[in-house]
């Protein structure tokens, strides 16, 4: 029964306590908000009336600015917690205040501006305890949970006001109005504790990972922030003029329907009739938050939702110009109280989350605090002369128009989404790129070592003069320099005093005839220098043979991003020769992901067409490849324990599944469906939710539906099986075995050994001896089965002590296994990694691991976060 609950309500496991608690402090906040409306507002217009309603929306922004300032300041000086108590505070205090004042019979000259001072107060209270739940509960959440959990605590609070605009409904005839406002403030005294609780059982999320461990700073400097936000945001600008006209229409909807409600009706008749209307429009909201919007979200998009409400008002207006009446004014009712409160509202939720992270609450403060009372400024002055010089029907013409504008403001603020949505994500994560980190800054003391190293001879004299950038002198040409194939079995050489003058030499020599070289040089590119690579790299686009793409691409996989990029270039150099063979490298899934993304970037600058082509299918088949190796791998998990390679092999078939999604993620990023591919995989990886969600968001409103239905279980991690996938083990792993990706493969025959006698295990290799059969695998099956003197290699060894070790553990299985090769059972003399493999001591040197590490960025991190007690991006 509770599963299906949770179906219903999309809600996880573990979720019900914050679900209920956050909830009903909202419900409680929106009980005293629906008493004190549904009284103050019949109080208002039978002792005051509807035609003064233009003075109040005149006056507003007045006490909206006190109260923007106050609370601004107060916000980045204090916590949000204080906050919340601040305001339960003034509650209290407020209700008890207008109950002892109305209560007094004051004399009739100050009863006008009594009732007045009630309905500011109302106003007041409507946009700053709608700011402030949602600044405190956004605080707490996600946006990828925030767009579950927040529309189910606005059934909270459209709950709360339900109930208590019901109960001033069925007791205005019998209690007086002032002792409604006493009601409110004991409401809001009974939600303290709560609020209380909350914050001692719960904790906040910093909303970006620089927030984890940097300072707020000072009150002025955070204003300041809010500024220059304003300035350099054009989101914030076009969202901000999208709050300021949905507010200048919902300020003229509430003149249009007080002006025909209140026709006929004493104050008590007044007081039942809205709490009836409130009550209703709330039960409304209360069946739209738990069904609707969430379901509507998640079916059009945040930005599309977002016309929702333009379009009511549209119509609304519509309907007041062509007829008018009773029906109209409770359609604007419903409009401004029902679809504004739990469609509009919720969305604009969702849609705070682009605007700038790092000052978002002081700017949402601003924002609503400052754009509803000047809407209110401009149509309560505009109502004023309205009242003299124009009906109702043109009227509802002017709404027309201005619904007309709202529509056109959101198209822009649709445009503007996705990209303030990328501006977030780059808040916080670590800029690689930035020129002005890659260059060290040395101690005089460290610069002196340097230079005296660099005075000296060999491969460390190189080094330090490179870190002092330093003139390097060019070593003379080899005795054999005139011999190029002599040159490139120099070139393999792993000792770099070997290689010295090599490259030059090669880059001299070679000539676009000497196409022979490029496997061979291609197989030399991961172990040479920087400078020794990008002048390879150019040779190699010299020579300028797309026959030898296969062999580029193969070799590219073990390179940095950077030279990865470079190979990109060089490809894209070739021209449309190349078209083919990068085709067929981008199809080829016995590539590493790493070698078809390149491929794929240049295919795509030599021909979008045949790109754009094969992008859905591309698309679509690796999706549903990291869906089947998702389930393969949850699978793999219930028997993980009987073998250590099933856990390992569960866990490379989960991170190829992830290495699929980052795929897919370049894809449309080259066909220009997403914004910058690089930021969304660093915020997609971090371990800050806020971050995280960002990514998200922003993959869901760039991509297309056909993909999304395939990728948005995959980014949410749902995994669970259908019946007809459960397929068993022996299954998992002949297909792992047949893959024909290295470690799987490896992994899949060492379990398969120790499960199968020796003729049925000779009889499942008999399909994956072939010719082509990757070296490490070949090893592994000659070793596992004592063929030709082998012994038992210790690879797979090495490999589940890294993936187990606290300092490395967390990287890829293969970036650990490329870090394995460097293994010595000896203790080097330089500092070293320290792990056991299967009893037996080994060391990885530092140095060897940051080779690797510059291969695989999220070894680096990994390593960067084991030296480090703060929180990055990935």
């Amino acid at each position: 029964m509770l599963d299906l609950v949770n179906r219903l309500f999309r809600l996880e496991r573990g979720e019900w306590p914050r679900l209920i608690q956050f909830g009903l402090f909202g419900f409680l906040l929106q009980m005293g908000m629906g008493v004190g409306f549904s009284a103050g507002d019949a109080a208002f217009l039978s002792n005051v009336g509807a035609d003064r309603l233009p003075l109040v929306f005149m006056l507003t922004p007045a006490v909206m600015l006190l109260y923007t300032v106050l609370f601004s300041y107060l916000l980045v000086r204090f916590s949000i917690d204080r906050m919340v108590d601040l305001t339960l505070a003034a509650l209290v205090a407020g209700g008890v205040a207008f109950w002892a004042l109305i209560d007094a019979g004051l004399p009739p000259q100050w009863q006008v501006p009594l009732y007045f001072a009630v309905k500011l107060y109302l106003a007041m209270w409507y946009i700053a305890l709608y700011s402030l739940f949602w600044n405190y509960t956004d605080a707490y959440f996600a946006i990828q949970d925030a767009k579950r959990l927040f529309p189910l605590f606005a059934a909270f609070c459209a709950l709360g006001t339900a109930c208590g605009a019901m109960l001033v409904s069925v007791l205005a005839e019998r209690v007086a109005v002032q002792d409604f406002f006493l009601l409110w403030a004991a409401i809001a005294l009974a939600t303290a504790p709560l609020a209380v609780l909350l914050r001692r059982r719960w904790s906040q999320i910093a909303e970006s990972d620089s927030d984890l461990d940097e300072e707020t700073g000072d009150a002025l400097s955070q204003l300041a922030a809010v500024g220059r936000a304003f300035g350099r945001s054009r989101y914030t600008m076009v969202f901000t003029l999208v709050l300021f006209v949905t507010l200048l229409m919902t300020n003229l909807a509430e003149y249009q329907y007080s002006m025909v409600l209140q026709e006929g009706r004493d104050e008590a008749a007044l007081a039942s009739l809205f709490g009836t209307l409130y009550a209703a429009a709330n039960l409304f909201n209360l069946v739209t938050c738990l069904f609707v919007f969430n379901r509507l979200v998640a079916r059009l998009g945040v930005r599309n939702v977002a016309f929702i409400q333009p379009l009511t008002y549209f119509a609304v207006f519509g309907w007041f110009f062509l007829q008018g009446g009773t029906g109209a004014a409770l359609a604007a009712f419903f409009a401004y109280h029902g679809v504004l409160t739990s469609i509009e509202y919720n969305n604009q939720n969702l849609l705070f989350n682009a605007v700038p992270s790092q000052v978002k609450r002081p700017l949402r403060t601003v924002m609503e605090g400052m754009a509803e009372p000047l809407a209110s400024l401009v149509s309560g002055g505009f109502l004023i002369y309205a009242a003299s010089q124009v009906d109702m029907r043109e009227l509802s013409g002017i709404g027309i128009i201005v619904g007309a504008t709202l529509i056109a403001v959101v198209v822009a603020l649709r445009q503007l989404y996705p990209s303030a949505m990328t501006a977030n994500m780059r808040k916080g994560w670590m800029n690689f790129g930035d020129r002005s980190v890659l260059a060290p800054q040395f101690e005089p003391e460290a610069k002196a070592l340097l230079a005296k190293a660099a005075a000296g001879e060999g491969e460390e004299a190189q080094i330090a003069a490179r870190l002092l950038d330093a003139d390097t002198a060019r070593s003379p040409l080899p005795p054999d320099g005139s011999d190029i194939d002599a040159l490139l079995a120099r070139l393999a050489q792993d000792d770099p005093t070997q290689r010295i003058g090599v490259t030059e030499a090669i880059d001299r020599l070679a000539t676009p005839e000497d196409v022979h070289i490029v496997p061979a040089l291609a197989r030399c590119l991961p172990r040479l220098h920087r400078d020794e690579r990008r002048r390879m790299i150019r040779l190699l686009g010299r020579i300028g043979d797309s026959e030898t793409i296969p062999d580029i691409l193969e070799a590219a996989a073990e390179l940095a991003p950077r030279a990865r990029r470079a190979i990109a270039t060089m490809l894209t150099g070739l021209g449309e020769t190349a078209i083919p063979r990068l085709l067929g490298g981008l199809r080829d899934r016995a590539l590493p992901y790493r070698s078809r993304a390149i491929a794929a970037r240049a295919l795509a600058q030599n021909s979008y067409a045949q790109f754009a082509a094969n992008l859905d299918r591309l698309v679509i088949g690796e999706l549903d490849e990291a869906s089947r190796l998702n389930h393969a791998a949850s699978l793999l998990d219930v028997h993980g324990r009987t073998h250590r390679s099933i856990a390992l092999l569960a866990r490379a078939q989960r991170e190829r599944a992830e290495a699929a999604i980052d795929f897919v993620l370049e894809l449309l990023a080259v066909g220009g469906l997403l914004p910058n591919f690089d930021l969304l995989i660093v915020s997609l990886h971090s371990a800050n939710p806020k971050v995280r969600g960002n990514a998200v968001e922003a993959i869901e409103s760039s991509i297309d539906r056909q993909y999304l239905c395939r990728l948005g279980p995959l980014l949410h991690g749902e995994t669970q099986i259908p019946q007809a996938a459960a397929r068993d083990l022996d299954q998992i792993l002949g297909q792992a075995l047949g893959g024909g990706q290295p470690l799987e493969m490896i992994l899949a025959a060492d379990v398969l050994h120790a499960r199968l006698d020796g003729g049925t295990f000779i009889q499942k290799l008999q399909d994956v001896i072939l010719s082509g059969i990757p070296e490490a695998v070949r090893c592994h099956v000659l070793g596992i089965m004592q063929i030709d003197g082998a012994v038992q290699p210790h690879a797979l060894d090495l490999l589940a002590a890294l993936a187990d070790h606290p300092e490395v553990g967390g990287a890829t299985l293969e970036a650990l296994g490329a870090a394995a090769q460097g293994a010595t059972f000896e203790r080097p003399e330089s500092r070293a990694l320290a792990a056991m493999a299967g009893g037996t001591p080994f060391w990885i040197a530092y140095r060897d691991l940051g080779e690797v590490a510059a291969r695989f960025p999220e070894l680096a991190l990994v390593l960067l976060k084991s030296q480090d007690d703060r929180q990055y991006a990935a």
